[in-house]
């Protein structure tokens, strides 16, 4: 941990203080600092020698020396949740945690203990006990960490209710040892997934070659250096403040020094400093998978307030965290309760970057009873979801209660969230007679439905979601459309939509676009390679990184950023990647023995690296690493999936019909199984199950020519004419231009003349 101590100081004394202070209160008794001075020549430098409410002033030196100057926003800030992110133990706030208590929790006991000068925790599973050495946080709940064998800190799952005084678990899912996700695995590293948002000037300082941390920071906590900067290397020697007083920053540069923390992103460094660019130093997550964001963007997991933010027309508008947040307490600048903060705009039309608030009126805006708790403007827009299974926070991308797309598609509604009794169409059938028939809220119906489709892998989902982002004109949306359509970007309509993206402004929508134009070679364009804002080049990169000579500063640009991820295994996954592309196959792999050692649970690495193998003529030892993977995951599909490719690969026809059945028993809408199991019973003889499997596959997709083609081309070669000529007329229906059924049907025909 580096530590900043105050610059020693000669004292002069002044012989008359207590005189002084009997004079006419020049020195206030109380006062919270005092003039010292170094000479009589130099101007007074202030020192801050009064009390807060923060934890531990000695240990923020620097944010001292602010207060000497700003001592109210000092003690603002002294009370709030960002003073209290990361703290030392101390008897008052951690003693009675730590009074022999226990919790049951994934498989094992934890019990928390003291003995002079330690807390303790101990591990009935593991049989292992550490000292817990910090705690994050003070209400409504505390966490505590461990040293990591690895020179890091792993955070305990188990928290301490402050109010309900108990320990309880912030995961409601089973986490066993061994999971990633367990505490004592990867995904609860304090450095990697939490320190960055706690500290302040945090490095990481990960050694991929001995994979240790060696972590520091500046000053525990979210202090004022954190979000007030550039930070000068010294002291200025006249006033003693930190901050260059020649920088101002913008609103935009604060609100990304917010958006820092306050977003669910991947870090592509941890040199961020205030008034730096959020996306050149993080990717922000969208909403382009399921169970992360529900489709219309609300908060569905920990997803923080960035994304919401984004995707709002509040966000487009130019709102920021600090309209409605005060800086140094984190508080709502004014009520949510009487609806006075949102109403400050809403009520006046106050324009924010020139774009005037809609004035609302709301009486007429909500069907609920003035005064009611569901008149208040957060209760509808903003409502709250659990995070750590006890702590309530809202959602930030305003969204309209729509009861219509939870009846579609299961995403809360405000409605009966509050009025728990009633059913989703009873708030349906009072939206439309209060709103009418065409409510505000059914505009953004399409966009939902097909992102939601897209979610559940519906081929039709590729000309909804480009309708919607050609009608879409919020710029984070435009990128989350763009980022869903990927996996269709060979399509000549996919590859036009991102070709008119890459005009944006906005950097999320350029690099989603070169995403998709990479496929077809678009982004090893120069221009796109040194675009101003990094996630763009870097995508440039990595789309075109199959070219580019791997010692090119795009192309360190993008290894640096890759390593700096290298301490989770998506990170070395990707690393890997990049080696393939170089040819550095030894290097490759030993990153993805690294992966599966640091997450023996993933899916994605046990797919990853048996495809490698495969890749590389080893298929043995493929098929051998998928029969481990479903042994371990037993209920993944695709690793089913894989297994049953490689075990035909092998020759082992039944085994890779018992592996396609396991993963149509876990997903039996997985239409490319269906096929391969098809063809499996064709080559075990076993002709009639693979008629059915080809019949049930043209019964659930009723628009590809696949399966009535396989199975035209089936009953064909049993000189089942009649069924034949059905099932390619079927095929020539659905794919008109479609030569091979309409050549097989010709055939069909000259057999039964």
């Amino acid at each position: 941990m580096m530590k900043t101590n105050q610059q020693s100081t000669r004292v002069k004394t002044i012989r008359a203080l207590a005189v002084l202070g009997g004079l006419g209160g020049l020195i206030a008794f109380g006062s919270f600092y005092q003039y010292i001075f170094q000479s009589s020549e130099k101007p007074a430098v202030k020192e801050y020698l009064g009390g807060s409410g923060h934890w531990n002033q000695k240990a923020v030196p620097i944010s001292m020396q602010c207060a000497a100057c700003h001592e109210k926003e000092f003690k603002q800030w002294a009370s709030s949740h960002h003073a209290w992110a990361f703290r030392e133990l101390d008897d008052k706030y951690d003693a009675e945690a730590f009074h022999h208590g226990s919790l049951k929790a994934h498989g094992s006991t934890l019990t928390f203990s003291t003995t002079p000068g330690k807390r303790l925790v101990s591990d009935f599973g593991s049989k292992q006990q550490w000292q817990v050495t910090w705690a994050t946080g003070y209400h409504p709940l505390v966490q505590y960490l461990v040293p990591s064998p690895d020179g890091g800190y792993h955070t305990l799952s188990a928290a301490w209710d402050v109010s309900k005084k108990e320990w309880f678990d912030i995961f409601s899912d089973s986490r066993e040892y061994g999971d990633w996700g367990h505490w004592l695995g990867r995904g609860m590293n304090w450095n990697s997934q939490c320190a960055w948002c706690h500290m302040s000037h945090f490095s990481k300082n990960y050694s991929l070659s001995t994979q240790k941390y060696a972590s520091t920071w500046r000053e525990p906590g979210v202090t004022c250096i954190q979000c007030h900067g550039p930070l000068l290397s010294q002291r200025d020697a006249t006033t003693g403040c930190m901050i260059d007083p020649a920088k101002k920053l913008t609103a935009k540069q604060v609100h990304d020094n917010c958006a820092s923390c306050h977003a669910r992103r991947e870090e592509l460094d941890d040199k961020f400093r205030v008034g730096a660019k959020f996306d050149n130093h993080f990717r922000l997550e969208l909403p382009v998978r399921e169970g992360v964001f529900w489709p219309n963007g609300m908060q569905r997991d920990e997803d923080y307030c960035e994304t919401g933010l984004r995707l709002s027309r509040m966000g487009k508008a130019g709102v920021t965290c600090l309209d409605c947040h005060n800086a140094h307490t984190g508080e709502l600048r004014l009520p949510q309760e009487d609806n006075s903060l949102c109403m400050r705009c809403h009520g006046t039309g106050e324009k924010v970057n020139g774009i005037a608030a809609p004035i609302i009126d709301i009486v007429t805006h909500t069907p609920c009873k003035q005064g009611s708790k569901g008149a208040r403007c957060v209760e509808c827009h903003m409502p709250e979801s659990l995070y750590m299974a006890r702590d309530p926070r809202r959602d930030h991308s305003w969204n309209s209660p729509d009861p219509q797309m939870s009846i579609e598609l299961g995403i809360p509604n405000a409605c009966t969230q509050c009025h728990k009794d009633k059913s989703n169409e009873w708030a349906r059938d009072v939206v439309n007679q209060f709103y009418g028939a065409k409510p505000k809220m059914a505009r953004y119906r399409e966009r939902t439905r097909a992102v939601q489709a897209a979610y559940d892998g519906k081929p039709e989902s590729v000309n909804k979601l480009l309708e919607s982002f050609y009608r879409e004109d919020v710029p984070a949306w435009q990128a989350t459309l763009l980022e869903i359509l990927h996996p269709w970007a060979q399509e000549d309509s996919v590859q036009s939509a991102a070709a008119q993206a890459l005009k944006s402004d906005d950097p999320l929508v350029r690099a989603m676009a070169v995403k998709i134009l990479g496929v077809q070679g678009v982004a090893r364009n120069p221009r796109l390679l040194s675009d101003p804002i990094r996630i763009v080049r870097l995508e440039a990169a990595l789309a075109a990184q199959q070219v580019l000579p791997p010692n090119s500063a795009v192309m360190k640009e993008t290894r640096t950023a890759i390593e700096h991820r290298a301490d989770q295994p998506s990170g070395l996954m990707h690393l890997a990647q990049l080696c393939m592309s170089a040819q550095q196959m030894d290097e490759a792999e030993r990153y993805m023995k690294q992966a599966l050692e640091l997450d023996p649970a993933s899916p994605v690495v046990y797919r990853d690296y048996a495809v490698f193998l495969a890749g590389l003529g080893r298929q043995e030892e493929a098929v051998l690493l998928l029969r481990q993977s479903v042994t371990v995951i037993p209920k993944d599909a695709e690793l089913w999936y894989l297994l049953g490719l490689g075990e035909m690969e092998n020759g082992d026809a039944r085994a890779a019909e018992k592996a396609f059945s396991q993963a149509l028993d876990l997903a039996p809408d997985r239409l490319d199984v269906l096929y391969n199991r098809a063809l499996v019973f064709q080559y075990l003889g076993e002709v009639e199950n693979a008629l059915q499997d080809l019949r049930l596959g043209a019964e659930k997709d009723k628009h590809s020519a696949n399966f009535p083609y396989a199975l035209a081309y089936m009953l064909y070669e049993l000189k089942r004419y009649n069924e034949a000529r059905d099932a390619a007329h079927e095929a020539l229906r659905r794919e008109p231009t479609h030569e091979a059924a309409r050549q097989l049907l010709e055939s069909v025909t000259r057999q039964i003349r």
